[in-house]
């Protein structure tokens, strides 16, 4: 009947009726939602597989911005008086993005959320996204996610709790779940309380890594192969709730800038 009906109109009209059949028969015939492209997720599914049977070594790049200390918070941002001690945290961000762009296998961990809130805030759109997009794939990650690395003897709870929150709001809101830092990063406050490990167990972190702690302790941990543990930081807190895997950063990284005995308080 189709056939028919084409057949006995006018030229211009089968015109007509040819291409809307054409147009609609493409697009129907389209697998509308099969298509499905592989998708990167970030966490630990971003990792880089692994070999059985081997010593799989993973090199990991990570920030160690100070957020005040022998510059402010201004000259390290803008690499200012680099007389006193060259840094320009600007520009560390600028790079890292454009080297993460040219090799999809690399990653780098960024850790002090007060400089990286500065240099959000002056990017472009498009350059917000290309951030975006190498976070949802894992391969720019964030650790710790506070404000700064807080110290863990002079600081009040209250202050490290306040400066937490300001830090992993802003990546909460800002990249969602996959901005969610897994780790706790403490590499250079000058020793280590079981106060702060309580805190971060209850936060939700999956591990806390610190790097500085007594010499004698860490010869004595090396010695034995301990130094991994898992802190019970806690006498009140039903385990697990306190409890927190801490590793020793200073394991595989040979810290020459010490400055003498930490006390790790247990």
């Amino acid at each position: 009947m189709t056939l028919c009906c084409f057949s006995n109109m006018t030229p211009i009209y089968q015109l007509i009726v040819a291409a809307l059949v054409l147009t609609l028969g493409g697009v129907l015939s389209f697998p509308l939602g099969l298509e499905k492209r592989d998708s990167v997720a970030c966490g630990y599914q971003s990792c880089h597989p692994t070999v059985p049977g081997m010593l799989n070594v993973h090199l990991v790049p990570h920030t160690h911005d100070d957020v005040g200390w022998l510059k402010t918070v201004d000259q390290y941002y803008y690499g200012d008086r680099n007389d006193i001690q060259h840094a320009g945290v600007q520009y560390i961000l600028d790079s890292v993005v454009d080297q993460l762009l040219k090799n999809p296998d690399r990653r780098f961990i960024y850790v002090e959320t007060a400089f990286f809130y500065r240099w959000w805030k002056q990017q472009s759109s498009s350059m917000q996204q290309t951030v975006k997009q190498l976070v949802n794939e894992g391969r720019l990650e964030f650790v710790n996610g506070g404000w700064c690395m807080s110290d863990e003897a002079a600081t009040h709870y209250s202050a490290v709790i306040d400066q937490m929150t300001l830090g992993l709001r802003f990546l909460n809101e800002t990249f969602g779940a996959c901005g969610r830092p897994r780790v706790a990063w403490h590499i250079d406050p000058f020793g280590h309380a079981r106060e702060h490990a309580s805190l971060f167990s209850q936060m939700g972190y999956d591990g806390f890594f610190f790097g500085r702690l007594d010499y004698q302790d860490r010869d004595s941990r090396r010695s034995k192969k301990e130094q991994e543990l898992l802190w019970r930081a806690s006498d009140s807190l039903p385990a697990p709730m306190a409890d927190l895997f801490t590793g020793d950063k200073t394991c595989v990284e040979k810290n020459t800038e010490n400055y003498g005995a930490r006390v790790l308080t247990r």
